[in-house]
């Protein structure tokens, strides 16, 4: 009796292991199978701010450090006459790189540079995200000394009060057969892989050297985190409306992955049509903003500020990569923006059961006194019932524009929705013909409806 009591106590801890060591890769989910954090109340969340998408100096054949982009490496381009190359630098040996930070005053540098930028500057996070294909990023192994640099270093700025760094890569499909061409974003997992490797250089002798986008999407599903903490965090890049093979390849299990939208690149115009289109596609994807920054001199211009936005309960990586795993996120371009909601009690970036009545709570606050930040009108958009590329509004309300914090709570009637988003007009959206400017500055992640 003893030893089998003692048999059932070595297989539940065996069992308590297997689940623990799964870590946030899988979402934690309660009873009724809702993931854990999905109906907290909307305090229980913190906006943070940072970027999720840019590139160092081991992306090497372009960016701020050359005059022009690398074609072959048999050719190489110039250094830009601002760029302080290392001293003993040489573009046929990667290897003789510089790994200190010190060596970088200026243009693309390590990770170690963008992270002390991002912290001086009141980033909350920061991932840099080099293209996998780059020579410096070959031979694919866990064991290249530019991955494990890319992997120790957001360690090393992570231990800093206060501050997240992530750690990334970019998979860049540039051919459009097989599947498609498009950049995808993946945050936080333990390996990389690669895509069109031999673009500027020899063909790589592995078959992996040139995966095409439904071979990359197989292992995406397997991908595990870095160091089994937080999750894995995988995102369309500057997707164009019929971006990677007109949003093709999909099936449930690679839906539960995907998770991001780069809705801007540095502030500049709206991927609305591709936006849409993905979702129509059926796509759960929530909008960022990012920088895609090939140098470090916006972290600090006055004119910009952290283009991510998510809300997560804690700022540590679990929490921002459980976050943007877990679709809480919001695209604005206004300065400080707090945007929060919930359906029937559940967090922005939810999948809901089907029902008749969604109750909204809409929570918007922007920096005090400023008045063109103030929310001036919201609106609440669903999918276009004939599935068309658009969306329509279901309810709106305008105020005033003379308050910092708005609070709305409409019930809207929308049983055949797929999908609803919140949308937010700043005084500064409006027009002087009385008109609003076609989008608004603020964006929310939507809810689900399940069919």
């Amino acid at each position: 009796m003893q030893k089998t009591f003692k048999s059932l106590i070595a297989s539940f801890l065996l069992i308590a292991g297997l689940i623990a060591g799964a870590g946030m890769q899988a979402q934690v989910k309660t009873a009724n199978n809702i993931p854990a954090d999905q109906q907290k109340p909307l305090s229980y969340f913190n906006v943070y701010r940072g970027n999720t998408h840019a590139h160092t100096i081991f992306t090497w054949t372009h960016g701020s450090h050359r005059s022009k982009s690398i074609s072959k490496l048999s050719e190489p381009t110039e250094f830009d006459p601002k760029f302080k190359a290392p001293a003993t630098t040489d573009w046929r040996d990667y290897k003789t790189l510089s790994m200190n930070p010190a060596d970088y005053t200026n243009l693309q540098g390590l990770p170690a540079n963008h992270y002390q930028l991002a912290m001086a500057n009141g980033f909350d996070f920061y991932a840099t995200t080099d293209h996998s294909q780059e020579p410096t990023l070959q031979p694919v192994s866990v064991n290249n000394p530019f991955w494990q640099n890319v992997q120790k270093t957001a360690d090393e700025y992570s231990a800093k009060p206060k501050f997240v760094a992530i750690p990334g890569f970019e998979y860049s499909r540039n051919t459009a057969e097989n599947g498609g061409e498009g950049h995808i974003n993946v945050l936080n997992s333990k390996e990389y892989v690669s895509a069109d490797f031999g673009q500027r250089g020899p063909v790589a002798p592995w078959p992996e050297a040139n995966w095409n986008i439904p071979q990359f999407y197989n292992w995406v599903k397997t991908a595990k985190p870095y160091d089994e903490k937080g999750c894995v965090v995988v995102g369309f890049n500057h997707p164009q409306p019929d971006q990677y093979n007109d949003w093709d390849n999909i099936d449930p299990e690679i839906v539960k992955y995907i998770s991001t939208f780069e809705l801007h690149t540095g502030f500049k115009k709206i991927r609305w049509e591709a936006y849409v289109r993905a979702l129509n596609k059926g796509w759960k994807v929530a909008p960022i903003g990012v920088f895609d920054n090939h140098g470090f001199d916006i972290i600090s211009n006055p004119k910009t500020f952290p283009p991510t936005n998510v809300l997560a309960h804690e700022l540590t990586r679990e929490g921002i990569t459980k976050a943007l795993r877990e679709r809480r996120t919001f695209v604005s371009w206004v300065k400080g923006v707090d945007l929060r909601y919930a359906v029937n009690g559940n967090i922005m970036g939810s999948t809901i059961s089907k029902t008749d009545k969604l109750k909204f709570n809409i929570q918007v606050g922007t920096r005090p006194s400023i008045e063109k930040d103030r929310v001036k009108r919201i609106q609440i958009l669903r999918n276009n019932p004939e599935g068309k590329d658009n969306m329509d509004v279901v309810a709106e309300l305008t105020f005033d524009g003379k308050k910092d914090a708005i609070t709305w709570s409409p019930e809207v009637k929308c049983g055949d929705a797929r999908f609803l988003l919140v949308r937010v007009y700043h005084n500064c959206d409006l027009n002087e013909d009385g008109t609003y400017k076609e989008h608004g500055s603020t964006v929310s992640a939507p809810v689900w409806i399940e069919k």
